[in-house]
C-alpha cells in the first residue's frame, strides 16, 4: 500500500512540475504580458465602424510598454543598413532624441523592424486590449478624462512630440504607455468590419490599415481605446509610429 501511495504521489508531483514548467510567463525587457482571455471591443455609441461593442477571446502576447524609440530603430539601422526615416540627417535623429518616438515609418518600415527584433506589429484587437484592459474602460487610466493626462493637442496639427513615458497617467492597467497620446501607432489590421457589423460596407477598404491611439496632432476625441483611423501602408506621418508584440514561444 505504501508503495503504491508513494508511485501516485511521485507521478502527481511530476506532473506539478511539468504543468508549471510549462506554464511559467518569460520576461522580456521592456514589454508587458497581457494574459489570454476576453477583451472588450468597439463601441455601439460612436461611428458605426467602431462597433459593434463586443468581447473577444484573444491568446496570451507581449506588448511594448512604450513605441519604438529613435534609439531602438537606431540600432535596427546600423545593424542592417536599412534606409533611415526621411526626416534624419546623416543617418541619425536630431541630438537629445533618444527617447521620442520613431516617426514617419511605413507599415513595411514598422513590419520589418519588428522582424528584425524578433516580434510583430500588433492586430488591432491585441493593441485595443492593451490600452482598454478587459471592463471596456474609454481611456487606458478610466472612463473619465483628467487634464493634462495625454499628450495631445487642444487644436488639431498644434503640439509637439515628447519622449515616451513623459505623460505617467497615460498608462493602461497592464502597463502600457502613450496609448492615449504622443504618435499613432501602426497595426497589421486591415481596415474592414468588425463581427456582427450590419450596416453600410462601401467605405471598407482591405488597401487600407489601421493605425490606433491619439497623438500631439490630434484632439481628445482621438484619445478613445476604440478609435479606430485608417491609413494607406505607404504612410509616413510625423506623428505616426508603432509598437511590437511578440507571442509566446
Amino acid at each position: 500500500m505504501k508503495k503504491i501511495f508513494f508511485v501516485i504521489f511521485f507521478v502527481l508531483s511530476f506532473l506539478f512540475f511539468i504543468f508549471c514548467k510549462k506554464f511559467v510567463v518569460p520576461q522580456y525587457p521592456g514589454m508587458v504580458y497581457i494574459p489570454a482571455g476576453e477583451a472588450v471591443i468597439g463601441s455601439n455609441e460612436s461611428y458605426s465602424y467602431e462597433g459593434p461593442k463586443q468581447k473577444v477571446y484573444l491568446k496570451g502576447f507581449f506588448i511594448d510598454k512604450t513605441e519604438v524609440t529613435n534609439k531602438q530603430y537606431k540600432r535596427f539601422i546600423d545593424a542592417t543598413g536599412y534606409p533611415p526615416p526621411p526626416h534624419w540627417k546623416n543617418g541619425t535623429y536630431p541630438e537629445g532624441q533618444d527617447d521620442y518616438p520613431v516617426v514617419n515609418v511605413s507599415l513595411e518600415d514598422a513590419m520589418n523592424y519588428a522582424k528584425w527584433a524578433q516580434k510583430r506589429l500588433p492586430t488591432e484587437f491585441e493593441w485595443e486590449k492593451a490600452a482598454r484592459g478587459t471592463d471596456g474602460r474609454i481611456f487606458p487610466w478610466g472612463n473619465f478624462w483628467e487634464p493634462n493626462s495625454a499628450n495631445i493637442s487642444w487644436l488639431i496639427r498644434f503640439g509637439r512630440i515628447k519622449p515616451v513615458c513623459s505623460y505617467p497617467r497615460d498608462v493602461s492597467v497592464y502597463g502600457c504607455y502613450d496609448m492615449a497620446g504622443n504618435v499613432r501607432e501602426w497595426t497589421i489590421s486591415k481596415f474592414d468590419y468588425y463581427p456582427g457589423y450590419i450596416g453600410e460596407k462601401k467605405f471598407f477598404n482591405k488597401d487600407f490599415y489601421i493605425v490606433r491611439g491619439g497623438s500631439y496632432k490630434l484632439p481628445k476625441s482621438f484619445c478613445l481605446t476604440y478609435r479606430r483611423d485608417a491609413l494607406p501602408k505607404t504612410t509616413k506621418l510625423p506623428d505616426l509610429g508603432f509598437r511590437c508584440v511578440k507571442d509566446i514561444e
